[in-house]
């Protein structure tokens, strides 16, 4: 049976939106769900830090979880805990072992860049495990047919939890398009880029690969771009090592293209 997804719950809209989101992509690769509550805390919220989360007791709890999972059509183990976000996600891929970690983003224009890059960089250093992020609003076409690849032209390798990716796009078979973004005044020649795709292994399972060049002085704004451009219905970024451990992470195309995107985000850790 395939690992299941691991989907985390803050019983707000986009936190609803995720779990539909995960329940219609696991259906056809006939995946588990396993809904994960943290008491407490809220899920990229902004109201965390404005003191005004609504605390709900057990029994309340409990009852919007069996709201939630009681029509979906695949099999959901749902848990609940009171430990901190990265306490929480670090047991529950350790003892769930999920191919993908799903949650919802609401809108966040108007909250600081750091309180939302914070959440993201506290829930890959907790697992390192593929993340994928389903902003408010985002088109919901589950399973993905049009995926994009942000890829800059250097080699990059794969965690080995990452692997399971390479079999879900083996199985969805969707249409792959390598992004490259350059400067303006640059070539936007995708060779080296799609090279750095193929090699990681990434799309070994599928047949075709495409590429589409942008120019843009913005790197993350190019790729937003490259997504659109491409009629793309997910997007899927690499994060390498610095990006989700070093201090600059709010600075990063990654970061970035997580605050800004309005598309579903699929990121994978890399080893470097």
């Amino acid at each position: 049976m395939p690992a299941p997804f691991l989907v985390l719950t803050d019983f707000t809209a986009p936190a609803d939106d995720a779990l539909r989101y995960a329940a219609a992509l696991a259906q056809p690769l006939g995946a588990a769900l396993v809904l994960l509550h943290i008491r407490r805390e809220s899920l990229l919220d902004p109201d965390a830090f404005m003191g005004k989360i609504r605390h709900l007791t057990e029994g309340e709890v409990a009852a919007a979880l069996a709201e939630r999972t009681r029509e979906l059509a695949v099999p959901v183990t749902v848990e609940m805990t009171a430990d901190s976000i990265a306490s929480a996600v670090a047991d529950a891929v350790k003892r769930h072992r999920p191919s993908l970690l799903i949650l919802g983003k609401p809108d966040t224009q108007t909250t600081p860049d750091e309180l939302v890059s914070s959440t993201t960089l506290t829930l890959l250093r907790a697992t390192r495990t593929p993340l994928l992020v389903i902003p408010a609003g985002s088109p919901m076409a589950v399973p993905p047919q049009r995926v994009s690849i942000a890829a800059d032209g250097h080699s990059f390798s794969l965690k080995p939890q990452t692997e399971a990716i390479r079999d879900l796009l083996g199985q969805l078979q969707p249409t792959l398009t390598v992004v490259h973004v350059v400067e303006p005044e640059d070539r936007d020649d995708c060779t080296a880029a799609r090279q750095a795709v193929l090699q990681s292994g990434l799309t070994t399972e599928v047949p075709q690969v495409a590429t589409h060049g942008v120019r843009h002085l913005r790197i993350y704004q190019g790729i937003l771009q490259g997504a659109a451009e491409t009629h793309a219905d997910l997007l899927l970024v690499v994060a390498r090592r610095r990006s989700f451990l070093g201090q600059l992470f709010n600075r990063s195309i990654t970061s970035q293209v997580i605050l800004h995107g309005r598309l579903p985000l699929l990121v994978l850790p890399a080893l470097e």
